[in-house]
């Protein structure tokens, strides 16, 4: 299974919530995702990166990191296994790689940036499974391989049922349900998240 995976994403809620084993204060949490949208707008201005952001006590840490607008994903990218020393090492990497992988950034502008609403999820491992059904998409994410080894994973709360978040992977990955070679995992993450332009940020 790859470590880099691209994270094709729907988000239907606007909300906050805390990393597993590891809780973010909501300091951190507006934190990071002011520097996630920080290193969006430098890198589509082509200007200097933002200064580091220092978070305690969560120096490495794998995550997906995902801009919407009006709740469609406008660029996503992500991994199940960290690739740097810090976590916010971690979201400038995903933000630059998924500027340069996923197709739907293209229309993504600064002013849009500006504006979009943003969530880093944290995922745990993916645990294969056998059928899609075996999957609660509120408290589990579903990962889908083609056969040439490219995945889609869905994060808990984007889908609001096991089926749409089946069908939105195997559309991505330009496959059907009767495709062969198809490998599925489920996984589960939490996720810290706000909505347009910062807004509303809670804590559950």
């Amino acid at each position: 299974m790859n470590n880099r995976v691209l994270l094709i994403c729907l988000l239907i809620c606007l909300l906050v919530t805390p990393a597993a084993g590891q809780t973010f204060s909501q300091p951190e949490q507006s934190a990071l995702l002011a520097y996630a949208r920080a290193v969006m707008i430098s890198r589509l201005e082509k200007g200097p990166a933002p200064s580091p952001l220092a978070i305690t006590g969560h120096s490495q840490r794998a995550c997906f990191v995902t801009f919407f607008v009006k709740r469609q994903v406008v660029a996503c990218f992500g991994s199940f296994t960290p690739r740097h020393a810090t976590l916010p090492e971690e979201i400038s990497d995903n933000i630059r790689l998924a500027l340069k992988n996923d197709p739907r950034a293209t229309r993504l502008t600064p002013e849009l940036a500006r504006s979009a609403g943003i969530q880093i999820t944290f995922p745990g491992q993916p645990q294969p499974i056998s059928d899609w059904q075996m999957v609660d998409p509120r408290h589990q994410g579903l990962l889908v391989e083609g056969p040439d080894g490219r995945g889609v994973a869905i994060v808990p709360g984007e889908a609001r049922t096991a089926r749409y978040a089946w069908r939105s992977a195997l559309q991505r990955l330009g496959l059907h349900e009767r495709s062969s070679g198809v490998r599925l995992y489920r996984f589960r993450a939490e996720y810290i998240r706000a909505d347009q332009q910062d807004r509303q940020i809670m804590i559950i």
